[in-house]
């Protein structure tokens, strides 16, 4: 049986959403991005944390989905709930470089992004792989192996490639 309930992990510029799009066009599964529960206008103003919380558990409620995101607190309600967890894994170059590059084809969609923006984020990169936080590299391998979700670790462009192509 294919996996109906799919949570893909990963940092910042990993790819989750672009993945989740491809996967839910082909398989016909509707697509949730964390960001969106997070916030109510994007990365400005936040919801509250009683709506963000309705909303996940309406998602988790539903017969399929697939999430994706790395916020700490909701990651081991959707593990939980996953037929399959696609991780994410690439290096901290890899991951640095396609923000640099986001940021610098975003410029001109959002001007007010300035260079501390992306400094914030390029740490927070090296923070996820070296912390111990709620939301790091080291809390998500605990919860996945607590768990024992059906896991798919993508580690470069290649395995991402291929991955799509299974899809077909």
């Amino acid at each position: 049986m294919k996996p109906q309930k799919i949570f893909i992990l990963g940092t910042s510029g990993s790819g989750k959403t672009t993945l989740a799009k491809q996967i839910s066009e082909k398989r016909n599964i509707p697509h949730y991005n964390l960001d969106n529960f997070f916030w109510y206008k994007k990365f400005s103003k936040k919801r509250s944390p009683k709506k963000r919380d309705l909303m996940v558990l309406e998602v988790l409620k539903k017969r399929k989905w697939i999430a994706e995101g790395v916020y700490g607190f909701w990651t081991e309600q959707f593990i939980k709930k996953s037929d399959l967890v696609i991780w994410l894994d690439y290096p901290f170059h890899t991951l640095s470089w396609r923000n640099i590059i986001r940021f610098i084809s975003q410029k001109e969609k959002k001007p007010n992004e300035d260079l501390k923006n992306l400094l914030r984020i390029i740490k927070y990169i090296k923070k996820y792989r070296k912390g111990t936080h709620e939301g790091s590299y080291k809390s998500h391998k605990t919860l996945i192996d607590k768990y024992k979700v059906n896991l798919i670790i993508i580690k470069n462009k290649k395995q991402f490639k291929e991955f799509i192509g299974m899809l077909r």
